[in-house]
Order: C-alpha cells, then structure tokens, then sequence
C-alpha cells in the first residue's frame, strides 16, 4: 500500500484490494490541475489492471464546472467503476446534478458509508473479471 499528498488538497491512497481512495482533505476546492495529477499517479501505480477508484469528497468545499466535466469524461477501460462518498443530503443534491448533467462514462455511485461504497466497488471489479 502506498499514498501520497497531491497539491494539499487530495490523498491518494492505494489499497491492496485495487481500490484507489481519492480523499479530499483541507476543505479544499478541487481544481483541473490537481486532478489531472490524481489521474496520473492512479495510472502510474496501476498501469492497466483491474481497479475501482473511491472518492471521498466529504472534506472538499466546492468543484467547478471545468474540472467537473474533466472528471466525468475520464474513460480508462481498466476503472469497473467509481463510488463517490458523501456526507449529506446537500451534498447529495450537487453530487446528484453532476451524475445527472456529466454522465461519468464509468458505472458511478454515491454513497453515505464508506463500508457500503467499498462493498459495492468490490462487485463492480467482480462483474468485470
């Protein structure tokens, strides 16, 4: 397991089950070039094996709309998919319209409990082997 702390505002964090948790930290505001470099250092500790990102956005305050549309156009064949976790039904709201107006090209879901996201996460990577 490795991690590392991108631009002060996100850990990545490489699980031994291939599940990549993108934690946002500071209540930080996620911008284009932090996220670019998430992507990469995913992709670089990965390559192209079979994975599942989780992304923990209850310690981030706000994502504008250019990075948002950079993250739902992301399309690695190898990502089964992607749980965002929430903290809130306001929360809910946004993450929702993002869901909604984006359309991640990855199976995408929101959850409340980090436990239920990483259940579900392990079944997506299950339905692709």
């Amino acid at each position: 397991m490795q991690s590392i702390i991108i631009n002060d505002k996100l850990k990545v964090v490489q699980g031994d089950d291939q599940i990549y948790k993108y934690i946002a930290i500071n209540n930080c505001t996620l911008d284009k070039d932090t996220l670019e470099k998430m992507t990469q250092v995913g992709d670089t500790w990965n390559g192209t094996q079979l994975c599942a990102n989780l992304i923990d956005v209850r310690d981030m305050f706000f994502i504008d709309s250019k990075t948002r549309e950079y993250a739902a156009a992301q399309y690695r064949t190898h990502v089964a998919g992607q749980a965002i976790l929430i903290e809130s039904t306001i929360s809910s709201y946004f993450a929702n319209l993002f869901l909604k107006f984006s359309q991640p090209k990855v199976p995408t879901k929101l959850f409340t409990k980090e436990d239920e996201a990483m259940k579900w996460l392990q079944e997506q990577m299950e339905k692709r082997r």
